[in-house]
């Protein structure tokens, strides 16, 4: 009798871990702690600005910043701005839908208030074998939506898209 109890108990928990990090896979980055590295560091209280210099490395959850200087702009002890420059800034982050979006510019700005990402100068966006190629791409992580280019038809876009295999 106890074995059995123990047999349904241990089915019953491992169940709940399973459902627990399955649920936990497709949890907003957004609820998750900001990291910072970099080289140097300074904060100004009256402007809730942070500059980070040299070899910056963010990371919240699933997303990844990289860059040689990272501005950070807080509103009412919230971040809402990140913006990261250098030769090449990068970005990585999993979609809700499990796919890893990959991005690259010479500046990134991350709206985290409205989960906006902005490449802008030589911005390249990868999604799976989807390359799109603009000096501005928007990419917005809370529908996945993005839009490059501009009004005035002074950048010109570039995409790669490959078809979806089929089994034969």
């Amino acid at each position: 009798m106890l074995n059995k109890f123990l047999s349904y108990s241990f089915i019953f928990f491992y169940w709940i871990i399973i459902s627990c990090s399955y649920s936990l896979a497709y949890e907003s980055d957004s609820d998750k702690p900001i990291f910072l590295e970099s080289d140097s560091a300074k904060w100004d209280e009256e402007s809730q600005k942070s500059t980070y210099r040299g070899n910056v490395v963010v990371t919240q959850g699933s997303m990844l910043l990289t860059g040689d200087l990272l501005i950070v702009t807080s509103k009412n002890d919230q971040i809402n701005k990140m913006e990261i420059t250098g030769n090449k800034a990068t970005y990585k982050q999993k979609t809700k839908s499990g796919k890893i979006i990959n991005g690259e510019a010479k500046k990134i700005e991350h709206f985290v208030d409205q989960a906006k990402v902005i490449f802008i100068k030589k911005a390249v966006l990868t999604q799976s074998n989807n390359i799109v190629r603009s000096d501005k791409i928007i990419y917005k992580t809370d529908t996945e939506n993005i839009s490059a280019g501009d009004k005035k038809g002074k950048s010109r876009v570039k995409m790669t898209l490959e078809p979806k295999k089929t089994n034969e």
